[in-house]
C-alpha cells in the first residue's frame, strides 16, 4: 500500500512556490510529496552514503531522522542547508558514483517528505539499499571530505 505523507496545506503551498520559483515543478498540483518515493530515493540515489536514517548509513553527513531534526517542517531552512552543503556533496558523489546526482524538483519534494517522516523512517533499513551503495558504505565513502 503506498501512503502519501501530506503536509498542512500552508506548508505544501510554501514548498511548491519555492520549487516553482526554482523551476523545479511546473504546476503546483505537482507538489504532492510522497514520503515513501522519497525513502526508495534516499536509498537508491545514494543519499544515505553520506546521510543516516534509522541507523542505516553513514556518519560523513548530518544524520536526517526526523525524531533529530529541528528544520525538519521548514523547507526553507532544509533546502538552504542543502544549498550550502552541495560543493562537498557534489565532490563526494563524484568521487563515490562516479557521477553527479540528478534529481527533479519532484525528487527532493519526496526526499523531504521522507526526512519528515518518522513512521517511514522506522521501516528504512539496509535491506532498502541497493547493493552497490551498501559497497560504498561498507568500503567507507570517499575521503573526498578530508
Amino acid at each position: 500500500m503506498r501512503q502519501t505523507f501530506r503536509q498542512p496545506k500552508s506548508v505544501a503551498l510554501i514548498t511548491a512556490a519555492i520549487l516553482g520559483t526554482l523551476g523545479f515543478l511546473s504546476s503546483p498540483a505537482q507538489a504532492e510529496m510522497d514520503a515513501e518515493r522519497g525513502k526508495t530515493l534516499f536509498a537508491e540515489r545514494g543519499c544515505v552514503i553520506c546521510h543516516s536514517v534509522n541507523n542505516v548509513g553513514s556518519d560523513v553527513a548530518t544524520s536526517l531522522d526526523a525524531s533529530n531534526m529541528n528544520i525538519a517542517r521548514e523547507p526553507f531552512e532544509f533546502f538552504a542547508r542543502m544549498w550550502r552543503g552541495a560543493p562537498k556533496m557534489l565532490a563526494l558523489q563524484n568521487a563515490d558514483l562516479g557521477y553527479q546526482i540528478d534529481f527533479s524538483g519532484q525528487d527532493i519534494a519526496d526526499i523531504f517528505a521522507f526526512v519528515q517522516n518518522r513512521e517511514i523512517q522506522e521501516g528504512f533499513t539496509e535491506d532498502d539499499l541497493p547493493d552497490h551503495i551498501k559497497e560504498i558504505i561498507d568500503n567507507g565513502p570517499s575521503a573526498a571530505f578530508e
